[in-house]
C-alpha cells in the first residue's frame, strides 16, 4: 500500500529565540498528523540544524530540506559567473551540511533559467553523481521551481528524458503562471505530464492560477477549474506511483506561501489558509 505523509513547510513562521517558536508549533502539527516539517536551512549555522534536529526529534517529526545549488533564497541580484560547475561545487557544501538533519528527503532548486538545455542536462548528471557520493541517492527530488531548469514543461521534459533517473518535486503552480494557461487542456500539455509525472517523488501541493503562482483563495467557486486542475493532477501522480511501486511512500507538503504571495488584508490569515 502507497504511503502518503504530509510535511509542513516552516515558510513565513519566524524560529524565535532559540527556535522557541518553531518548539510550540511543532507540538501543534504533529496533533494535526503531520509527519514532518520542511525547512529552508539556508543561512542557519551547523549549531542551530543540531538544534533543530533535537527539537524535531522531542515530538516525532521528520525533516524535509528545502536547499538551493546556488543563489540561496535569491537574496540581492543574481550573481555572476554561476555556471553548472559552480552550482555543483555549491551544491555539494549544501548536501554536507543537510547530513546534521538526517532529512528523509531533500527538495533542491536546482539548475538555472538562463541555461541552455544541455547545460541542464549536465548539472543533472553531474548532481546524480554529487548525491551519490555524499550518500543522499534517491532521496534528492528536484523542483519545477521558476528561476531554476526546470521552470517551464518543456525544459523539464527535455531534461528527463535525457537523464531517466532524475526525481522530481512536482510544483506545477509554476507552470501554470509561466505558461498562463491549465496544462489538462492542450493535447501536447498532457502528453509532457504524461511523461513527467513518472519521475515525481515529492509534491508540492500549492494551487496556482494561470496570473499568480499562489491562488490566494483555493475554497473560493471562482477557482473551481483550478482546484479541479491541481487535485486530478496529485491523485494521477499518486496514483502513477502505486502502479509502479506498491509499497512506496510519497511527501507531499501543502505549501502556502506568507505576504507577498498571500495578499494584504484577506478574511483568512496566512496560517489558517497554510494548513487547508
Amino acid at each position: 500500500m502507497v504511503v502518503i505523509s504530509r510535511f509542513r513547510s516552516l515558510w513565513g513562521i519566524e524560529p524565535g529565540p532559540d527556535q522557541s517558536e518553531w518548539r510550540k508549533k511543532f507540538v501543534e502539527l504533529k496533533a494535526h498528523g503531520y509527519a514532518g516539517i520542511e525547512i529552508d536551512f539556508a543561512g542557519m549555522t551547523p549549531e542551530q540544524l543540531q538544534l533543530l534536529r533535537k527539537n524535531c526529534d522531542e515530538v516525532g517529526l521528520e525533516i524535509s530540506v528545502l536547499l538551493f545549488s546556488s543563489w540561496p533564497k535569491y537574496d540581492g541580484p543574481r550573481p555572476h559567473g554561476l555556471t553548472p560547475d559552480a552550482h555543483l561545487e555549491f551544491y555539494r557544501g549544501q548536501l554536507r551540511l543537510a547530513t546534521i538533519l538526517k532529512p528523509v528527503v531533500i527538495n533542491a532548486q536546482s539548475g538555472a533559467d538562463y541555461w541552455s538545455f544541455d547545460e541542464s542536462v549536465y548539472f543533472y548528471k553531474n548532481a546524480l553523481e554529487v548525491e551519490k557520493e555524499e550518500g543522499f541517492e534517491g532521496i534528492v527530488c528536484h523542483e519545477t521551481h521558476r528561476n531554476r531548469s526546470l521552470f517551464n514543461p518543456y525544459s523539464t521534459d527535455y531534461i528527463v528524458q535525457k537523464v531517466p533517473q532524475l526525481r522530481i518535486t512536482a510544483d506545477i503552480s509554476h507552470w501554470v503562471v509561466v505558461c498562463e494557461r491549465l496544462l489538462d487542456q492542450g493535447e501536447e500539455d498532457r502528453e509532457i505530464l504524461d511523461r513527467v509525472i513518472p519521475h515525481v517523488r515529492h509534491i508540492h501541493a500549492r494551487m496556482g492560477t494561470t496570473q499568480s503562482s499562489q491562488c490566494p483563495e483555493p475554497l473560493n467557486p471562482a477557482f473551481s477549474a483550478e482546484r479541479q486542475f491541481f487535485e486530478t493532477l496529485w491523485l494521477r501522480i499518486v496514483k502513477s506511483r502505486q502502479q509502479t511501486e506498491p509499497n512506496c511512500r510519497i511527501t507531499w507538503v501543502p505549501e502556502y506561501g506568507p505576504f507577498p504571495y498571500h495578499p494584504i488584508g484577506t478574511a483568512q490569515t496566512h496560517g489558517e489558509l497554510a494548513d487547508t
